[in-house]
């Protein structure tokens, strides 16, 4: 395995940022898994990051046994210091491309903003299991994208072919691999951020401008923030979509 994965920088900003701006934004995905998480079921969160949903998880389920795989050491770092001792979690080291677990061994997978591979996850999920995934919108960030329109970081955006189509396109892949898509639910919001400095962490966090330099790119965020300052603050959109899968029962 090679040392790809998030920074110790980024895994930090993202603590923090999640922290102070990501709660409300979770809540429908939560809601969502902890409406079919049973007692002695597994999950695996495939890209945990710091662990936050694990946690969440792991606090209001009895019973249930929780994997927060992640390829980069500093996100499990800040995930392990996040979910405690919390005796129902295992934090493990793992590429979504390449998962580690045995045909069939889980019964419900998630990923959020995480990178992993559908055919993967349709491998480890038993008959019937269930993936919810929380992926981007067209929409998202789409402040950045007007100023940074020759720098973005295009996997960390949702670029769709055809705009009219994207929720097709967003779920084409899961079907693909054998799932049957049984709920697709978007949701659009603004974040408010208080300076400019707070913008350059998520630029840098995610990232989504490429070769981002806060110097030397300055000038640009100080002209996207006069032009989207409002009372409460740096407005920037947040689209994001909830996609459920299911793997059909097994034959025989």
């Amino acid at each position: 395995m090679d040392s790809k994965g998030d920074t110790e920088r980024q895994a930090i900003l993202r603590d923090k940022i999640i922290r102070e701006k990501q709660r409300a934004k979770e809540e429908s995905f939560l809601s969502r898994i902890l409406s079919i998480l049973k007692p002695e079921m597994s999950l695996c969160d495939i890209g945990c990051g710091t662990g936050h949903i694990i946690r969440e998880l792991a606090t209001n389920s009895e019973n249930v046994f929780l994997v927060g795989l992640d390829i980069s050491p500093a996100m499990l770092r800040v995930a392990s210091d996040n979910v405690g001792n919390l005796l129902n979690v295992a934090l493990l080291r793992g590429d979504g491309y390449e998962l580690p677990f045995s045909d069939g061994a889980l019964d419900i997978m998630i990923a959020r903003l995480a990178e992993y591979s559908p055919q993967e996850v349709y491998r480890a999920l038993r008959g019937e299991g269930c993936f919810i995934e929380y992926g981007l919108g067209p929409e998202a960030d789409k402040e950045i994208f007007e100023f940074f329109p020759d720098r973005i970081e295009e996997d960390n955006f949702f670029i769709p072919k055809s705009p009219e189509e994207w929720r097709d396109e967003a779920c084409r892949e899961l079907r693909d691999a054998g799932f049957v898509v049984t709920g697709l639910e978007d949701y659009k919001r603004k974040d408010y951020y208080h300076n400019e400095e707070e913008v350059m962490d998520l630029i840098e966090m995610v990232p989504l401008v490429r070769d981002f330099d806060r110097k030397k790119d300055r000038k640009t965020v100080l002209e996207l923030a006069e032009k989207h300052r409002v009372e409460r603050g740096i407005g920037i959109t947040w689209h994001y979509c909830i996609i459920e899968g299911r793997k059909p029962k097994e034959k025989g």
